[in-house]
């Protein structure tokens, strides 16, 4: 008779997730994940794989419950300017949270694995891609509603907030005084609108 799985492999999940985002893959061990999750080594290389296919799982995780939920007030139809600056203005609260002092978990692992991961490389791209999708849609609609600058090119806004929104998580990770990544991010943020 097969043994039954004594643990919730979704919040054995969510645990290794703040595991990898906080120390990063090469700086997690297994013995790190075992405690860290509570379920024995076994168990979870049997639902989830190798340490990697943990780590992909919970960066997976982490782009959909976390990315997925940060963006989604600029993926609406109506989103323009006011939605981008309330993004930016959570971006900052969270921030000041320890919990997010660890940055971005994504771009975390980019630089901590892109060059030798490629499927890491592709999630990071594609996440970059979808971020600056969602800023260029609201930036095109602000400038239909003449929420910004008339000359303002929205797809080039759109990286400048993109990559804005990932510099300040690595100024988070690298403990920059917070009061300098607010000044960052809105001094950016100026610069489009």
């Amino acid at each position: 008779m097969p043994r039954h799985r004594e643990f919730d492999p979704e919040l054995a999940l969510e645990d290794a997730m703040r595991l990898f985002w906080k120390k990063g893959y090469r700086d997690t061990s297994v013995r790190d994940l075992v405690a860290g999750t509570g379920v024995s080594h076994a168990g979870l290389y049997g639902t989830f794989g190798n340490k990697e296919e943990v780590f992909t799982a919970a960066l997976k995780r982490y782009q959909e419950e976390v990315m997925s939920r940060l963006m989604a007030d600029l993926t609406g139809p109506d989103a323009s300017l006011p939605q981008v600056v309330d993004h930016f203005e959570r971006l900052f609260e969270l921030g000041r949270d320890p919990r997010f002092r660890e940055g971005c978990m994504l771009c975390n692992a980019a630089v901590d694995r892109g060059l030798a991961d490629p499927e890491i490389a592709a999630s990071m791209a594609e996440s970059l891609e979808g971020s600056s999708a969602a800023f260029r849609q609201a930036l095109t609609r602000a400038k239909e509603k003449g929420e910004v600058r008339a000359d303002l090119d929205p797809a080039a806004g759109a990286d400048v907030l993109t990559s804005t929104q990932m510099a300040m998580s690595l100024m988070l990770r690298a403990n920059v005084d917070f009061d300098r990544i607010v000044a960052f991010g809105r001094n950016a943020l100026a610069t489009v609108i």
